[in-house]
């Protein structure tokens, strides 16, 4: 049995799953950001 971190967030249960997270939010940040920008050549 593993014991919780404790530097963890409440709201992610590994650190796997924080990577994750930190990778489809920056994905996300890319994709919306060059969406703005051809919007407004």
């Amino acid at each position: 049995m593993q014991q919780k971190d404790k530097s963890l967030p409440p709201f992610v249960k590994s650190w796997r799953q924080l990577y994750w997270l930190l990778v489809g939010n920056l994905g996300l940040m890319i994709a919306l950001f060059y969406l703005f920008s051809e919007y407004f050549k």
